[in-house]
């Protein structure tokens, strides 16, 4: 009886079940009724009219954002990760690690 509470036999006995209890029960389902020239049969959903003209994102103002989030976290990592052991890495290479996030982010945001 174990048999029929493992996960594979379990899904397959509620998936024919549910088929069989909807095979039962679609002739009490109502007829859809589509009232002619209600424009439910447009390819758009619900008979909305579609407009002629496109829609072309524009991701130039999604980059720099893009990559100041990810300059600023790998920033936050190292700074994070020297700390364990600040003698693996001296102070100049911090802040000179620093000084290059902040000159990669000043050109970023430059126009």
């Amino acid at each position: 009886m174990n048999i029929l509470l493992s996960p594979p036999i379990a899904f397959i006995t509620a998936l024919l079940f549910i088929m069989v209890v909807s095979e039962l029960l679609a002739p009490l389902a109502p007829a859809p009724k589509i009232v002619p020239g209600s424009g439910k049969n447009k390819p758009y959903g619900c008979g909305e009219e579609v407009s002629g003209e496109r829609v072309s994102p524009d991701y130039q103002g999604f980059f720099p954002f893009a990559i100041f989030f990810t300059l600023l976290h790998v920033a936050a990592l190292m700074i994070a990760t020297w700390s364990f052991n600040p003698g693996s890495a001296g102070p100049w290479l911090v802040a000179g690690y620093l000084m290059s996030v902040a000159v990669i982010l000043a050109i970023l945001f430059v126009d």
